[in-house]
């Protein structure tokens, strides 16, 4: 894979200060101190889109690894309390709506426009993928209407059942046909270094294309189990054997621009810990869990506990010390995968592809299925930098391998360990409505504000009714979405 670190030019700085500044539809503003978007030009808005894109499955997951239970613990730097509760999100809106989706929408009108598909293919990509994420999170959008400018300034909400029936589909399908177009002649109509993810590498982006759209099948397999069938052949073509990672969507960081995971998490001066792995992701790997007496060599990439013995996660919704909180000792810190200073933001990954093809054929094509999963695995502890000997033997222990005969149990929580810190996860948790079969060992949180249930949606942020009337009526965050109904 083709990884390249943030490197912001003057260019890139401008474009960010002037699209960071332009509120979407929801809120207008032309700041006449700043460039127009006429003045940006398509490599510029590709280098901003791509951060901002970032920032917001970051944000996603800063906000929200509570729910699929990835980490416990505070969402303030107050170590009594724990952050399972349900409330807005709202940094994920703007980060998606203020930031991320306008700018690509203009690229993606602006590359059409000018005879750019491959510009246009990239954008279309991303906004399915940040689309995709936001749906699954709150359901019906602001999308069809939206990004109009003062023409439209409260725009409808479009259902989910139109999101995903409509204009994702829309999106994926016009991606790959853009992405499969001829390369224009003009060097300004050429994507080059300003991807900071492929650096103009096409093919890469046609993988990342079908990749997003085997995810877009999977998550709509609920409701049409048909499009498991796509969702295996999109997989197989989203990835290359001779080159694993070449599928993984990631903005990868710099020693001088660190990751977020790093600012939030890792840095060494966060002396109270914001929060820590749960009980439930630790106990998957130190051997007391599903995966009884094997111990995942993928623990010291993800988890430093100080040297200590065994590794403990810490539990959902306790306050305090309740439950056993104050026996946790795995902390995610710059000594970790995800907390060092370079560590990427994931967006879609090789392992993630294999694991929606292992689920997707488990019932038609078991050992296709199987194969998937053990090279999902692989892939995710090689991304980690475990050693072979390492990989060989987790993968080919009994406990892992179930002699060839592996359940939805099975990949489900192997996906869970590859997908760490990303909100895919809690789709897929909802799809199976959060299955004691498909995920033993999970628990419903000790304590939260819905009482002991889990969480089915994001709330609206607290600002957006004031913004725009239509703002759909939601009795609580217990309501299922469309999409898990």
């Amino acid at each position: 894979m083709k990884t390249f670190n943030i490197k912001m030019t003057a260019v890139l700085i401008a474009v960010a200060s002037v699209f960071s500044s332009c509120k979407d539809a929801l809120d207008i503003n032309n700041d006449p101190s700043k460039l127009t978007p006429e003045q940006a030009n398509l490599a510029g808005l590709l280098g901003s889109t791509i951060q901002f894109t970032a920032t917001s499955f970051f944000n996603v997951g800063q906000y929200g690894n509570s729910y699929p239970q990835y980490l416990a613990g505070s969402n303030t730097y107050e170590a009594n309390i724990d952050s399972y509760n349900p409330y807005g999100f709202d940094n994920i809106w703007e980060s998606g709506y203020r930031d991320a989706m306008p700018n690509l929408k203009e690229m993606i009108t602006r590359a059409e426009t000018l005879g750019a598909p491959q510009y246009a293919g990239i954008g279309k990509t991303l906004m399915a993928l940040l689309l995709m994420q936001s749906t699954d999170i709150w359901g019906d959008l602001p999308y069809s209407q939206a990004f109009k400018g003062a023409a439209v300034p409260s725009p409808t909400y479009d259902k989910q059942e139109d999101i995903y029936n409509v204009s994702l589909k829309e999106l994926l399908d016009g991606a790959i046909a853009d992405l499969a177009k001829p390369v224009p002649a003009s060097a300004a109509l050429k994507v080059g270094t300003s991807d900071l993810i492929f650096g103009g590498t096409i093919a890469s982006w046609q993988k990342a294309a079908y990749g997003a759209r085997a995810r877009y099948y999977l998550n709509l397999s609920k409701r049409n189990p048909a499009g498991l069938v796509n969702a295996a052949a999109d997989a197989a073509l989203s990835v290359d054997e001779t080159q694993r990672s070449a599928i993984d969507v990631q903005l990868k960081y710099s020693t001088e621009r660190p990751s977020p995971w790093y600012t939030n998490l890792g840095q060494p001066a966060l002396t109270a810990k914001q929060h820590r792995p749960s009980y439930f992701m630790v106990n998957l790997m130190n051997g007391t869990g599903y995966f009884a007496g094997v111990i995942d060599p993928r623990m010291p990439k993800l988890f430093d506990n100080n040297g200590a013995a065994t590794y403990v996660g810490r539990p959902v919704g306790a306050l305090g010390n309740e439950q056993g909180a104050n026996l946790a000792n795995s902390d995610i810190t710059d000594k970790t995968f995800y907390g060092a200073r370079t560590s990427p933001v994931p967006i879609l990954t090789y392992a993630e592809m294999q694991f929606v093809r292992a689920e997707a054929l488990i019932a038609t094509n078991p050992t296709e299925a199987y194969a998937a999963y053990i090279r999902g695995i692989k892939g995710n502890m090689e991304k980690l930098g475990v050693d072979a000997a390492a990989i060989n033997a987790y993968t080919t222990n009994p406990a892992v391998t179930k002699s060839g005969n592996i359940t939805i149990t099975d990949i489900m929580l192997q996906k869970y360990i590859a997908l760490f810190l990303q909100m895919e996860t809690w789709t897929d948790m909802r799809r199976y409505q959060y299955s004691a079969t498909v995920y033993p060992g999970l628990k419903t949180p000790f304590k939260n504000l819905l009482g002991t249930v889990y969480v089915q949606r994001g709330k609206y942020p607290d600002n957006e009714p004031g913004r725009n009337p239509n703002v759909p009526q939601v009795a609580n965050q217990a309501v299922k979405l469309w999409l898990f109904n």
